[in-house]
């Protein structure tokens, strides 16, 4: 698409054809994730429900479905701590040519704008976007125009939700409403407003930036930049494939299944509140034979000709000598042998409470619900009905929906890696080739430290408890201790060679006599399952990769170390049995 002052404000004004199905979408989702009132849901009044009670639970509304998904949000967010989370450089790969300092590695990993590296925007800003608006945009832009030819661009990525997709053809042009807002006065300069509208128009070869100039929306280009990378530079957040529909591919939230689970929550949450409301204050009533002086007992007066309730009795036709605030009043016969008074006349209303914590119960179940579609119920509180039963999880597809996230970031990072080598490159090195060569390699992880440490606890618990072989203990407590101490490498490299090099790992030291006396074991590996912290720190202050050696290599080690141990322990002996 070739931009022209002709077309500008008929391509800002333009929606493409799925515009409001994207809106539609996004929100589904956000509604829930911002915290929002789910008007829609609110406002579908119950069956019988008076409106005041309806305005009422939407005045109150809390947002009790915000919480799963910042759950999901932060859970995924370890996807970075993997330990086979890997963005490598090849060094060799980066001609003279680049000045020093302006290489891609350091300005995607030490100089990105705002993030300082593009990995921590991704878990940042990017994660959350593309989950929450599969069909929002990420779009790479010049962070500062370069002062001259011969500088290097800038460029940074923006993401554009779909109310902000105005058009958009992939690989040829998008129309972008930005967040910023522009400041222009009245013609006679009286007045100055600070919210004009801006807008970016990419192309192929392109980028715009226009600001609103009058309150007639007059519009004028602030920014021009000829990036001539041959493609758009900005594509679809994606997701799970939704569906094809006016020349566009429509895409759906890898956690959209959460939304029926959500919907009901925050449903039957709101109901919750108006039944607790109803049922948390004590409501009094009183017997009463006074009649009221106003209307003598008809409960109706006359004003103006006309028949109306009676104000002061509000139309019991009795009062009560006292202040009848929060009061029932039950009026009695007109004569007092009609009716038999109960003692004490006063009392108060007697309410159950059993609907409530049913409902209680179900608000549970269906955010549980809701997180169990991704396989992620463990992040959830056990349900009242479900007290006491251990939440199970099924790893493989845990693992499956968490890999389908990582495959997501990666591709949304090898994009963004590669316009920005084409923005800030394209100009200094004409052959292709040799560009792409500088890209990074991102590597899907598939070790995922997803699971909190207490459910790996427990995990080790029952392993233990059900007599599970001593390797498969060994495994779950090496998973264990990387997640744990994932700040503290040393600490987990300990941990995991003690897991490794010990011999008689998960004996007792009751258990580990009796095999040395029955002659099971060496004295050698005694030795070493007794010291093996001791030898391991050793190792570790003598060689800086030690965790890093060939098994052979490091059993060698801590055997000789042993052999020391041994000897040692041989000379204690002889002296204590001469006396010297």
């Amino acid at each position: 698409m070739e931009i022209t002052p002709e077309n500008l404000k008929k391509a800002i004004s333009a929606r493409h054809q799925n515009y409001q199905q994207t809106i539609n979408e996004a929100e589904k989702l956000k509604v829930h994730a911002e915290g929002r009132v789910p008007e829609k849901l609110i406002n579908e009044r119950r069956p019988s429900e008076p409106e005041n009670i309806k305005d009422y639970r939407k005045k109150i509304y809390v947002p009790k479905t915000q919480n799963p998904i910042n759950k999901v949000l932060n859970s995924l967010e370890k996807i970075r701590r993997s330990q086979d989370w890997v963005i490598s450089y090849n060094p060799d790969a980066v001609p003279a040519k680049i000045a020093e300092g302006e290489t891609l590695e350091q300005y995607c990993e030490i100089n990105y704008p705002i993030h300082t590296s593009l990995t921590n925007w991704m878990f940042a800003e990017g994660l959350q976007n593309y989950l929450l608006d599969a069909n929002g945009v990420f779009a790479v832009l010049p962070y500062e125009m370069p002062a001259s030819a011969g500088d290097y661009v800038k460029p940074y990525v923006v993401y554009f939700d779909s109310k902000s997709v105005l058009d958009f053809v992939d690989g040829d042009y998008a129309i972008l409403r930005s967040n910023d807002k522009s400041t222009f006065t009245s013609p006679a300069g009286r007045n100055t407003y600070t919210n004009g509208e801006v807008y970016i128009v990419l192309t192929d070869t392109q980028y715009l930036r226009l600001e609103q100039t009058d309150i007639n929306r007059s519009f004028t280009v602030t920014e021009k930049y000829s990036h001539n990378i041959g493609v758009l530079p900005a594509f679809r957040a994606g997701g799970k494939f939704w569906k094809r529909e006016n020349g566009a591919t429509l895409y759906k939230s890898r956690i959209s299944s959460m939304i029926p689970s959500l919907d009901e929550a925050a449903r039957e949450y709101s109901d919750l509140q108006a039944e607790i409301v109803q049922h948390i204050h004590s409501e009094k009533y009183a017997y009463t034979n006074t009649e009221c002086p106003t209307c003598k007992g008809t409960c109706k007066t006359f004003k103006d000709g006309k028949e109306e309730t009676c104000q002061v009795c509000g139309g019991a036709g009795s009062i009560l000598n006292v202040s009848p605030y929060g009061m029932h009043l039950i009026t009695t016969g007109r004569k007092m042998e009609e009716y038999q008074l109960p003692t004490p006349p006063i009392g108060y209303v007697q309410k159950g409470t059993e609907i409530a914590k049913l409902q209680d119960e179900r608000v549970r179940q269906h955010i549980y619900d809701a997180l169990s579609t991704l396989n992620m119920e463990f992040l959830a509180e056990t349900p009242l009905n479900q007290s006491g039963v251990a939440k199970q999880v099924d790893k493989d597809e845990l693992n499956n929906f968490v890999n389908s996230i990582a495959e997501d970031i990666v591709r949304i990072m090898d994009d963004v890696y590669y316009f920005i080598n084409e923005y800030r490159y394209i100009g200094i090195l004409p052959d292709k080739t040799k560009r792409e060569m500088m890209l990074p390699g991102v590597n899907v992880p598939t070790q995922y430290e997803i699971l909190s440490s207490t459910y790996l606890i427990d995990e080790i618990k029952t392993a233990k408890d059900s007599g599970i072989h001593p390797s498969i203990r060994r495994a779950l407590e090496i998973d264990y201790a990387k997640k744990k101490f994932y700040t503290q490498l040393s600490v987990s490299y300990e941990a995991e060679l003690c897991f490794e090099l010990d011999p008689l790992y998960g004996a007792t030291e009751d258990e580990k006599m009796t095999r040395k006396s029955n002659g099971g074991v060496t004295d050698t590996d005694y030795i070493i399952s007794c010291n093996i912290l001791q030898f391991i720190q050793r190792a570790m202050a003598e060689d800086a990769d030690f965790y890093r050696r060939k098994l052979a290599e490091k059993q060698a080690k801590i055997k000789a170390f042993a052999e020391e141990k041994k000897k040692e322990i041989e000379t204690v002996t002889i002296d204590m049995n001469t006396g010297l």
